[in-house]
Parts: C-alpha cells; structure tokens; sequence
C-alpha cells in the first residue's frame, strides 16, 4: 500500500471531540477531522470521566449500593470483562466486513479493527450520546486503510446506523414492558430508531440525486452564503459517499452485519450475568433486556450515558449490580482504550516513517 502521509496525532482528539460536541457529529467531522489542532490531553476528557465517576458514587450512595464496590476484585469480574472483551471482537469483525466489502481492494487486519473499535468506544464514552465515537473510528479507517475521510466517515455512520436501529428498536418493545417507569426510556428509544432510520434515508436519496454539487441553495443572506454553501457542498458530499456505501454493499453482507450486531450487544449484556448471582436462562435474559434499555436511553446527551445508563438498568436490575457493571463496562472502556489509543497511534506512526 503506498505511504499516506499522517494527519496530526489523536492522542487528545478525545478533548476536542468533547468540546466540539454536535459539531462534530455533524458537518464539522465531515468537513474534516484529519485537519483537528494537535493538543495536549483536554481537561474536558477529564471532567467527563470525572462527571462519570460522581454519578456512579451518587446512585451507590443514594440506592446503599456502595458496599457493592470492592466485590469487583473476583473471578465474576475478571469474566464479565472477558465477555466485554469478545463483544469488542465480534463489533470489529463487522468493521471488517463491511469496510472490506465497500472498499473492495482495502483490507483492515482484525486486529486493527479492533484497535479502531476500542479507539470508537473511548471517546464516545467522554461525549455527549457518545458522538465522537464516529469521528474518531474514521480518523484512523482513513488514516490505517487511505480511504478520504468522507468515505471513511460515511462508512462508520453506516455502521453505527445498525447499532443505533437494533438498540432502540429492542428498547422500545422492552420499555413497553416495564411501564411506567420506563415511559423516558420508550421516548427516547422510539426518537432515535424513527430518526436515524428517516436521516438514513434522506441522506442516502439525496446522495442519489446530486450531481457535482453545483446547485446548492440560494435563500441563504449573501453575507452567510459563502459558509453556508461550503458546509452545504460538505454534506453533499457525505451524502454521495453515504449513499455510495449503503448501495454498493451486499445483502448478504447487510444480513451477516445485522446477525453480528445482535450477537456482539447479547454478548455485552450476559456480562452482566457474573454479578447476578445466577447463570439461570431467565436472570440472563434479563440481563441482557436490561442492557439493552441501558444503551437505548444512554442515547441522551450526557457524556457516557452518565445517569441515562444508570437508570436504564435500574428498571429490571438490583442497584448493586447496576454499580458492579456500570463500573467495570464504562472504565474498560476508557481505560482500555486509553492504552489502545497510544499503542496504535504509535503504531502507525513507526509504518508510515516505514513507509516513507
């Protein structure tokens, strides 16, 4: 593969995603996050995990769930974070499978996917709904494989359009079930899978239907329509590039990346099964509704789902498992990823001075 000269490093990419926010989950990662300032490690992560951190002490303390803590050192802890482990397997094999069958000639070793995944979850865990996620999977996607960054971009929205259907789609029918308490978490789950499902469309129809790019609007005030119609032109063309994607991969890559989603999300939530107590098939299935109402509602823009998902689990969940896997599900990622981000990163910058 020819050398592709290296955008700035992403150490700290994470702060600028957080206070950057919407921004980058909409024109601003498209109009390009390969361009981001190189900065030293933001406070913003910091205080987001910090905030993270209270939440999680506040809900122990109010729910008398504290004393639940030091049960994390043992065996059920080291097999949960096991099974947390294969979910971010299973999640970088359809990484794989869909960029490779988009890509065509592009290959992504697994172990890169993987890499890329763990990356994706750090800093969606220090942003609000978790939007920094895509951005940064698409900084690396393009900067590992060459791809441009709106190709790139578009791919991991495309991906991540399963994640959001299949958890929110779960979360309604879920939600039904535990009413009243749950009527927060059918509001949200009901918004998301209905809007990303009507955003996949438009975007996609509309990448079908332009053409250079040249007729953008012409409402816009003079003084704003010299940015608006570059931000326009940006969307343009991410929406080609959406479009490109979803139409030029296969069905039975789309069935085999539906199956995928649903085993690596099941999987995630029987890790919440070591801290019940029981394997019994019916403490597992709860299990794993409860944790797929915990990321349907960790869709409010808090960062990491702060309380959202304390209160997703807290529907079908006693409070000392809920402390036991929130902890050990949110610090696996971040500390995890932490290491991944500055182990890959260094990676690739030794193969691209290889390269040169």
């Amino acid at each position: 593969m020819a050398a592709v000269k290296p955008p700035p490093p992403l150490y700290t990419l994470c702060g600028e995603i957080f206070f950057k926010g919407a921004r980058c989950l909409s024109l601003g990662a498209v109009c390009g996050v390969h361009s981001v300032r190189s900065i030293s490690l933001s406070a913003g992560m910091v205080a987001a995990v910090a905030l993270a951190t209270v939440v999680i002490l506040v809900y122990s303390v109010v729910t008398s769930s504290l004393g639940a803590l030091p049960g994390l050192l043992s065996a059920d802890t080291a097999f949960s974070a096991a099974l947390i482990t294969l979910g971010w397997v299973v999640s970088a094999v359809r990484l794989k499978l869909l960029l490779e069958s988009y890509g065509g000639r592009v290959r992504l070793p697994l172990l890169d996917a993987v890499a890329i995944r763990l990356i994706g979850g750090l800093v969606a865990n220090i942003t609000p709904s978790s939007i920094g996620g895509e951005p940064a999977r698409a900084y690396y996607v393009s900067r590992r494989t060459g791809l441009g960054m709106a190709e790139s971009y578009a791919l991991v929205i495309y991906e991540v359009y399963y994640d959001v259907i299949a958890v929110n789609l779960a979360g309604v029918f879920l939600s039904i079930q535990a009413l009243p308490l749950s009527t927060p978490v059918l509001l949200v789950a009901v918004f998301m899978s209905t809007s990303w499902l009507y955003a996949s469309f438009k975007v996609s129809k509309t990448g079908r239907s332009v053409g250079d790019g040249s007729s953008l609007p012409r409402w816009v005030p003079g003084f704003l329509r010299s940015r608006f119609n570059a931000l326009y032109a940006r969307y343009l063309e991410f929406a080609r590039s959406y479009s490109s994607v979803s139409s030029s991969i296969p069905l039975r890559v789309k069935a085999a990346a539906w199956a995928l989603t649903l085993v690596y999300h099941t999987i995630w939530g029987l890790a919440v099964v070591p801290f019940t107590g029981s394997a019994a098939l019916p403490l597992a299935a709860r299990a794993v509704e409860a944790y797929f109402l915990m990321q349907s509602f960790s869709s409010l823009p808090t960062p990491g789902g702060s309380g959202a998902a304390e209160y997703g689990l807290s529907l079908l969940l006693d409070p000392s498992t809920v402390v036991k896997y929130r902890v050990l599900y949110y610090y696996y990622g971040v500390v995890v990823g932490l290491a991944v981000l500055a182990a890959y990163d260094s990676l690739l910058r030794r193969m691209g001075k290889t390269s040169g």
